[in-house]
């Protein structure tokens, strides 16, 4: 079956109602550019990795068929087998917005458009979306156009704004649980396993210990301390009398946090900060992952043997204490 007709080949197409114009006709023009946008959300919808959002997404194209054909009609009275935009609609992608800008940051400023290929292709269809509503309010000069059209198209680039941004913020989430994955196991490879002689032994976890408490009564600070193996296992944790009760959960986390980042805790305070390669971990771990200091990575011959957490004074006061323990055995805090 041959697509084509040869009837525009003089540079016109024709209106449902027969009528032929120019395809530099503002009419054709501001549904034209809806056919780009609807191809351009086509690869939004592939791009995603939200079911939620490519369903939304492909319930949006089907709307922009609705707006082009009423567009390309002339006709003023409603035809009773077409489906029209309606503030119903509007409902929803005001909904969408709302949903999406809840799980984001607010920003002040501009931000560079699309830090993963979904996001990118959200802000790429969201200036196409522009773009058709400067042609529409171009058409609106010479037809009557409904106004519930020209506040759909509003809220729609506003709508994939916010996609884009929740599309970005999620893929940071997928980073940064890749990336604290990649390094907990490198932290268990065979090569560490196979190390498995350069362990704590129990009179340097006694003596970690000892030397962690010894610190702590001259400084007149209760603390907790807690001891995890080199796959971050938890080995041994003592509470000090009067210690703080949330110094019982915080511990144990800060040894954690230095063997699954193999690094001390108070380092990694820097890299979660807005901008920063990990940003947002401390969040997106749900709390797993504590990112101030008084934990310490404790390293032997190259190889991760365990993690020191000491909580219950200040920040300084449990790195002091930590510090002064670790100094009392053969370790390292770094590689």
């Amino acid at each position: 079956m041959a697509i084509y007709t040869r009837t525009g080949d003089a540079g016109t197409t024709a209106l449902f109602s027969g009528q032929r114009v120019s395809k530099t006709h503002p009419r054709v023009e501001a549904y034209g550019t809806l056919d780009e946008l609807n191809a351009a959300l086509s690869l939004c919808v592939c791009a995603t990795h939200h079911p939620q959002h490519r369903r939304f997404l492909e319930s949006v194209q089907q709307q922009i068929f609705w707006f082009s054909a009423e567009l390309a009609s002339e006709s003023e009275q409603p035809n009773p087998g077409q489906r029209y935009i309606s503030t119903e609609e509007i409902a929803v992608l005001e909904a969408t917005i709302d949903a999406a800008m809840s799980r984001v940051a607010v920003v002040h400023s501009f931000i560079l458009p699309g830090r993963c290929e979904a996001a990118s292709r959200l802000h790429f269809a969201r200036t196409l979306t522009r773009r058709a509503e400067r042609r529409l309010v171009e058409l609106s000069a010479d037809i009557a156009v409904r106004q519930v059209l020209m506040r759909y198209i509003n809220r729609l680039s506003d709508c994939l704004y916010a996609l884009a941004r929740a599309e970005d913020h999620d893929a940071h989430q997928r980073h940064i649980i890749n990336e604290v994955t990649r390094r907990y196991l490198a932290s268990t490879c065979p090569s560490t396993i196979k190390e498995s002689s350069m362990s704590l032994s129990f009179q340097e976890l006694h003596q970690l210990i000892r030397s962690a408490v010894a610190r702590a009564e001259e400084l007149h600070v209760p603390v907790v301390i807690s001891i995890v193996d080199g796959n971050g296992t938890p080995t041994v944790t003592w509470r000090m009398p009067d210690a703080l009760l949330v110094s019982s959960e915080l511990a144990p986390k800060k040894a954690w946090t230095a063997v699954a980042m193999k690094s001390a805790t108070h380092e990694l305070a820097s890299a979660v900060q807005p901008g920063a390669a990990l940003y947002g971990l401390d969040t997106h771990m749900q709390g797993k992952i504590v990112t101030f200091g008084g934990g310490f990575a404790l390293w032997r011959n190259g190889v991760l043997i365990g993690g020191l957490g000491i909580s219950g004074g200040s920040v300084e006061q449990d790195m002091d204490i930590a510090q002064a323990a670790i100094a009392a055995i053969d370790v390292r805090t770094y590689q």
